[in-house]
């Protein structure tokens, strides 16, 4: 679907959020789409945090809304050592495929923090934050 004026303005009264918020959950999906549709990466990250837990869990919309994973691929160090620049890649090829603005912050993070930038359909800038922990490789429950 191709996002337009028209539309945000409809989704925002239907859901009484602003329309800068309802165009950041519109790219947060499409990012998390392009993550879940790429064969590398479906396997190997999963949505955790409050995101994930309001919009696909709860319902229960929320502001804050960013992206937060976890790498999962291997459980030892020395694998994960080992896909993590492959990992990197393949986010930064989806992000760039969605038309956003890749910033790394900072570059030596322990895990792996990028702020995506996008230029909304009312003229502002909108960014969107996404953090990957590769330190909980081992998931509780299944996925």
């Amino acid at each position: 679907m191709k996002l337009s004026k028209e539309l945000l303005i409809r989704e925002s009264g239907h859901t009484g959020f602003r329309v800068e918020i309802v165009e950041k959950v519109w790219h947060l999906m499409n990012v998390l789409e392009g993550i879940n549709a790429h064969p590398f990466l479906q396997e190997r990250l999963v949505l955790k945090g409050g995101t994930a837990l309001n919009l696909f869990v709860f319902d229960l919309p929320r502001l804050s809304v960013d992206i937060n994973l976890n790498y999962i691929g291997m459980p030892d160090r020395e694998g994960m050592m080992s896909e993590r620049p492959l990992i990197e890649k393949a986010l930064e090829a989806v992000f760039q495929r969605e038309n956003l603005t890749i910033h790394r912050i900072p570059t030596k993070h322990a895990g792996g923090k990028w702020q995506l930038k996008y230029q909304g359909v009312l003229g502002n800038q909108g960014n969107l934050e996404v953090d990957l922990n590769f330190m909980f490789r081992i998931p509780l429950w299944d996925i």
